[in-house]
């Protein structure tokens, strides 16, 4: 597991932020989901396919897995939520959820037949007996919704469908379509970033621009100057972008972090525009008196404290004219 993703594991299974993640997706923002209706529940997904002759068991490991308890009609109402996120496109996606889900969906029914087998006062039908689910047993909905966090429109299918290279479209109505839910920052409008109530919001308008020719757009948005922490270090890992802010803060203001790292880097380029000059100095001098490169260095000015810094430049650079 990457660099990228470990980061988003980790960001993206704080409760607060995967409530807010799919009350934007199913509710539009609107504060539906709470925190305290979300339960972690085992990324591990372990099934055992139908028609496995070789009787090996499939494991995969989703990002993040949480079910959702919510009350109606004075009853409680179950639902697995899962989320992917891709620092990439992965045009594989769909099949990849599907198995998930449908793997999910084997296990519950697997935990229903087990259940059923250590009640000793169960009377099923010989058709639920056979099948080891019964006729009123239910199954909890899954929901998998992918997070592109690649900065990169999303090229890939975004359904089954999709996947298919039929000539004859008829086909389709026969065969079922699974459709990704994919969640892609190019694809929110900017005035619908404000609906997220945490710093995922701020993140993902961060991942959309951050290919832009300027920042500009940062300087008119009052909520990237409380940035918090978590927030600020997810987006400098997941978009490569340093910027400049005190390791004790909690909350950053990413504006002034950003010109700061700006400035920072301005001024490393004209350090280096300098060094680069008195590399090419000595590098003259040395070819026009037939010098050493200390010797050179010193007719150029270069203070000894400093040789070590520029000699190994310029030894690079005359390895380099040297080849043929």
């Amino acid at each position: 597991m990457g660099k990228i993703d470990i980061a988003a594991k980790s960001y993206f299974s704080d409760l607060d932020r995967f409530a807010d993640i799919f009350n934007f997706w199913i509710y539009d923002g609107e504060n539906i989901i709470q925190p305290s209706d979300l339960t972690e529940m085992d990324t591990t997904e372990i099934a055992l396919p139908y028609g496995n002759a070789a009787k090996t068991p499939i494991q995969k490991f989703r990002d993040v897995l949480k079910l959702y308890t919510a009350m109606q009609d004075s009853r409680a109402i179950y639902l697995v939520l899962g989320l992917e996120a891709e620092a990439k496109t992965n045009y594989a996606m769909v099949v990849k959820n599907m198995l998930y889900d449908a793997m999910n969906y084997s296990k519950q029914v697997a935990s229903a037949a087990a259940s059923h087998r250590t009640d000793a006062e169960a009377k099923p039908t010989s058709d639920e007996f056979l099948s080891g689910f019964w006729k009123e047993d239910r199954l909890v909905p899954v929901m998998t919704l992918v997070v592109n966090i690649s900065g990169k429109a999303w090229d890939g299918a975004k359904s089954l469908h999709d996947m298919f290279a039929l000539t004859d479209k008829r086909f389709l109505t026969y065969i079922p379509n699974y459709r990704l839910n994919l969640l892609s920052p190019d694809q929110i409008d900017e005035q619908d970033f404000g609906k997220f109530r945490t710093g995922f919001g701020t993140a993902m308008q961060f991942i959309k621009h951050q290919h832009d020719d300027s920042m500009d757009w940062m300087k008119d948005q009052s909520r990237f100057e409380r940035v918090d922490r978590p927030t600020a270090e997810f987006i400098q890992t997941a978009t490569g972008t340093k910027m400049q802010f005190d390791e004790r803060d909690e909350v950053i203001n990413m504006c002034r972090a950003w010109e700061n790292s700006m400035n920072q880097a301005k001024n490393d380029g004209i350090q280096q525009g300098i060094g680069q000059g008195k590399v090419d100095a000595v590098l003259n001098v040395a070819k026009k008196f037939d010098l050493s490169v200390e010797e050179a260095m010193d007719a150029v000015g270069i203070k000894k404290s400093e040789w070590d810094v520029y000699s190994p430049m310029i030894q690079q650079r005359m390895n380099a004219n040297a080849m043929p």
